[in-house]
């Protein structure tokens, strides 16, 4: 898998970095373990394998939730998000990412969803 701007990436020690850029001539990456670019990683997670636009959409997402002043308030804004997203199918990393923030914060904060679906045949 090639390595994308804004992916996370760890050395040997387990230092974490995040890819600043990309240089395809030398095929080298240019990795930021501090400063700007590293807080801006951090910010998001440790988030691989987004589009660069959808990387920005989810950034998007994620700064407006983080508007929201409660944690339920949060959970119903990231429900609405993963909704709409998941009518399209190229949309599907994203959605698993917006999944799991809202599988997180639900988690950390004891919340139990809704409305949730169950497969009648596993009951």
């Amino acid at each position: 898998m090639v390595s994308r701007v804004g992916d996370s990436l760890f050395n040997r020690e387990g230092t974490a970095g995040f890819v600043a850029g990309r240089d395809p001539k030398k095929e080298t990456l240019q990795v930021a373990i501090s400063g700007p670019e590293y807080e801006k990683g951090r910010r998001y997670g440790f988030i691989n394998g987004l589009e660069p636009n959808q990387r920005k959409e989810f950034e998007v997402i994620i700064d407006n939730m983080r508007d929201r002043k409660g944690s339920r308030e949060r959970v119903d804004f990231l429900q609405d998000q993963i909704e709409t997203l998941k009518a399209d199918p190229k949309r599907g990393v994203l959605t698993r990412y917006l999944q799991g923030e809202m599988a997180h914060i639900m988690n950390s904060e004891g919340i139990a969803p809704r409305i949730y679906s169950i497969d009648e045949t596993k009951t």
